[in-house]
Order: C-alpha cells, then sequence, then structure tokens
C-alpha cells in the first residue's frame, strides 16, 4: 500500500469514528507477543506448510505468507511503535496461526493448528513460565470458531470464545504480563463465507462480545494492568453500511477468486482480499483504531 493510500485510510476512520490526536510512543514497550488466527499471522502457518512443500497461503497471490495481498494490522502497530513483527517460527514474537480456532486446537491433514491458549503457553514454556511486564501483549481470535461451528448454540458458543480469550489473559498477567491489547469480535456474518449461515455467525459474534466484555470488567480494574480494547465489531458495521464514505467500491465479494486464483482489478478499493480475510487497505482501518487505543 502506498503512504497516500494510507494516510487516506486512517483519514477516512478519524473522520467517521472518533478524533485521534496522537499516536503510541516508540518507547512504551520493548517487544509485542502476539496469539491469535490468520488476522494476526505473519508467517507462522506458512513457514510450517511450505517446509513440506505446500506452502499456504500460497505466495503470490498472497502476499510473504500473510492471508492478505499485502502488511496486516498488527505490522502497522509494530511499525508505529518502532518494533519488530517476525513469526514465531522464525524466531520472532507473533505466535498466532492461521486457521487457529480459541476453544480448541484444530486437527488437519497436515498437523494440529494450536489453539490461540496453546499459543500463549508456548511462549510461556519458551520464557521459564515469565511474561515479560514490559511488552505488549495481543490476544485475538473467535472468527474460525464461529466459521467452523456445525450446531448448537451460538450464545454457548460466544462464551466459550470469550472464556478462552480471557483465561489467556488471566495465565500472561498471573506470569507478569502488565499491559495488553484485546480487540473485540469482528461481525463474521459480515464476512463473504460468514454469509451462508449469517444469522448465527452474527448471534455468535455479538455473544461472544458481550461476555468478553463480562468477563474482562473486573480485570480492567486491577491496579497496574492495562487492558486496550478496540471496536471492530462497530467498525466493520460501519464500513459495510456506507461503503463508499469509507472509499470501498465493494465490500461483498472477494477480490481474489477462490478457485481460478483470479485478482480483482481494484484491491485498493475492494475491502475483502478472499471469502474471510481484509485486503491490505481493509488492514489498515483496524490499526488505525489500534493505534487509537494505544494512544490513550
Amino acid at each position: 500500500m502506498s503512504i497516500r493510500r494510507f494516510v487516506c485510510a486512517i483519514a477516512f476512520v478519524l473522520l467517521a469514528l472518533q478524533p485521534i490526536q496522537s499516536h503510541a510512543t516508540t518507547s512504551a514497550y520493548d517487544a509485542i507477543y502476539v496469539f491469535g488466527d490468520s488476522y494476526c499471522d505473519v508467517g507462522n502457518i506458512f513457514a510450517v506448510t511450505t517446509a513440506v512443500g505446500q506452502p499456504t497461503p500460497p505466495s503470490p497471490p498472497y502476499f510473504h505468507g500473510r492471508f492478505s495481498n499485502g502488511p496486516i494490522w498488527v505490522e502497522h502497530i509494530a511499525s508505529s511503535l518502532g518494533l519488530p513483527m517476525v513469526a514465531s517460527q522464525l524466531g520472532g514474537t507473533d505466535y498466532a496461526v492461521g486457521g487457529a480456532e480459541v476453544t480448541a486446537p484444530v486437527v488437519t491433514a497436515g498437523g494440529t493448528i494450536p489453539s490461540v491458549p496453546q499459543q500463549v503457553l508456548l511462549y510461556l514454556s519458551q520464557h521459564a513460565g515469565k511474561a515479560d511486564p514490559k511488552a505488549l501483549y495481543i490476544l485475538e481470535g473467535g472468527g474460525n470458531d464461529i466459521l467452523n461451528a456445525t450446531g448448537g448454540s451460538p450464545q454457548s458458543l460466544g462464551s466459550q470464545i470469550a472464556l478462552g480469550i480471557a483465561n489467556s489473559e488471566l495465565i500472561l498477567r498471573l506470569a507478569g504480563a502488565k499491559n495488553f491489547l484485546i480487540p473485540n469480535l469482528f461481525d463474521v456474518s459480515l464476512l463473504p463465507a460468514g454469509r451462508a449461515n449469517a444469522a448465527f455467525a452474527q448471534q455468535a459474534s455479538i455473544a461472544t462480545n458481550k461476555s468478553l466484555n463480562q468477563l474482562l470488567a473486573i480485570e480492567q480494574l486491577l491496579q497496574g494492568i492495562k487492558i486496550r480494547r478496540t471496536d471492530v465489531f462497530s467498525l466493520l458495521q460501519s464500513v459495510a453500511s456506507d461503503a463508499t464514505h469509507y472509499g470501498f467500491t465493494d465490500i461483498v465479494n472477494p477480490c481474489i477468486n477462490p478457485i481460478t486464483g483470479t485478482i480483482c482489478d481494484d484491491p485498493d478499493h475492494t475491502f475483502f482480499w478472499d471469502v474471510e480475510h481484509p485486503t491490505e487497505f481493509g488492514h489498515a482501518f483496524f490499526a488505525v483504531i489500534t493505534e487509537a487505543a494505544l494512544s490513550q
């Protein structure tokens, strides 16, 4: 993405959502640790699958193992803080894995994808059970749990997702972590892949956010602990309700054809790269509201 287009993305969000006067400083944290799914994976699943000759996602047309056509939101945040963002498989601090769920590991033909709580435990096992108190910890997930659900109550699923995220925060806090960024869950029914079961997806998304708000309420009151939240649910709904206002001409169809691999003519004005993931321009919107939260 060009600097001009990224600035335009910032301008659209600032005008439509909230005034932001400052940005996070580069001295606030000494590292960023990330736990989540493909929305945060900067190359973990790609490294593992490439090693066995089946690189996922195929790059190109995907961008260097990201589930998008360019850098994703956590990379923008790391850049704004002057910190590296490298996959843990390559010796970095991003433990997120494409395809991960919150509630359970995902078993595939190629191996098992660790859940978000398992990613946290892996990080702690590699650091003598101690979390860096000067680092920022990002916890994200739940979309795959909803997309992969085969039945049951959306409210129950939402509660389980929220509990998995909240327990991960608790484990990290007890290990010494003090700074957290925990987005709420976007409306999964707005994803191209989520529309087939839209009512369930939306109800589960809402239930996740309601339960997570309740579970984190007490944690947010603890002295010395900072939990910043971002409302990506409202952001995506706002973009979906008035796409042209945000500079998009298409927020319905994925840019890349999942069968032929054909890419749309104008990715910069298309919100979804594939049936589940935003384009780099879409990721820029997530980055902007995250920077706003970190500056407070």
